[in-house]
């Protein structure tokens, strides 16, 4: 599937940088490779999949309930639109830095394998189940899923900003 190839971007691109690279920020604003690492990681394990989880199971949902505008959107066009999102305040911390690109590779195998999990368990989702999206409103297993992958899809592009900047 779709998130298969997009994890597979990062594992190939963490084989790629040094230790040096990986945490090196390009300026006292800007987050290192390792910290989008970090970031993205974090948001699948404990924010999508853990709510696709909860979709999954009937904890704490909602039904007859669907995704606003931004949502629909976001899901018309498979992916976020190329711009930054501002996160709300009581989540808009910096990611620490990692203490090593081997902790993120092992870190990034478990995400992976989470993913593949929950894949394995939306032949047979209740799509009117669904749980609260901050910004987009309501969404099913399978919708938090694809919303996952359009994450790190979406974050692909800030690593791309960043190995410019560092010369990666």
């Amino acid at each position: 599937m779709k998130f298969e190839k997009t994890l597979a971007t990062y594992f190939e691109k963490i084989k790629g940088y040094s230790e040096a690279q990986f945490l090196q920020q390009p300026d006292e604003n800007s987050w290192s490779l390792g910290q989008v690492y970090v970031h993205t990681i974090l948001a699948n394990d404990h924010f999508f999949l853990k709510q696709a989880d909860m979709c999954l199971n009937k904890q704490e949902t909602e039904r007859g309930r669907s995704k606003n505008k931004g949502g629909k959107l976001i899901f018309l066009i498979k992916g976020f639109p190329k711009m930054k999102f501002k996160m709300p305040k009581s989540t808009n911390v910096p990611p620490r830095q990692p203490e090593n690109i081997e902790s993120i590779r092992v870190k990034l195998e478990c995400s992976a394998a989470l993913a593949k999990a929950i894949e394995q368990q939306l032949e047979s989702y209740d799509k009117d189940e669904k749980t609260k999206h901050p910004a987009f409103g309501y969404l099913n297993a399978k919708e938090w899923y694809l919303m996952s992958e359009m994450h790190f899809r979406h974050h692909l592009r800030q690593l791309k900003q960043i190995e410019k900047k560092i010369s990666a």
